[in-house]
């Protein structure tokens, strides 16, 4: 049974992020974990699902995360970024390119605080990055990622909301 003090049922999915980025930030220090991308992935397929009106694809889809109302194909990469994120860092490679439109998003690697969206169609990604034959895909750095496309925080901003 848990304590009062650990009831999270009343916390924002902002704040439920804040405090799991804060518990991984300490299993780094202590070197149990390396990154602190693990939900990640899934909290910016859920606000894409928002914004986009979308249905998640099931996880066995390689190519794309989920098809929005118009029927757009949309491949989500997700970062998170701080202080101590390099000037080489990358969003997740890119190994096909099956799909209409990319969004990337990037987030505040203490507190998963939206900090940027960008709609990418996938004509500009497929010449953006380079080619890694190392990891077999197109690397784009986050730099370069957020250039790409139009910009989209507000709507990711509008539904990040709790």
């Amino acid at each position: 049974m848990r304590a009062a003090h650990d009831d999270l049922s009343r916390a924002s999915v902002p704040e439920l992020l804040g405090r799991y980025a804060a518990i991984l930030a300490e299993l780094r220090d202590r070197g149990v974990v390396r990154t602190r991308n693990a939900p990640l992935g899934d909290y910016a397929e859920y606000l894409t699902e928002k914004v986009y009106r979308g249905t998640l694809e099931p996880n066995s889809v390689k190519s794309y995360d989920l098809i929005d109302a118009d029927g757009r194909r949309i491949q989500v990469k997700a970062r998170t970024v701080g202080p101590d994120t390099g000037a080489g860092a990358v969003f997740s490679v890119f190994r096909s390119f099956d799909f209409d439109i990319a969004v990337l998003i990037t987030f505040d690697s203490a507190t998963y605080a939206l900090r940027e969206a960008r709609e990418v169609p996938v004509a500009e990604l497929e010449t953006a990055g380079r080619h890694s034959a190392h990891v077999n895909g197109r690397l784009i750095r986050i730099t370069a990622g957020l250039r790409l496309g139009v910009d989209v925080t507000a709507r990711f901003r509008a539904v990040a909301s709790p």
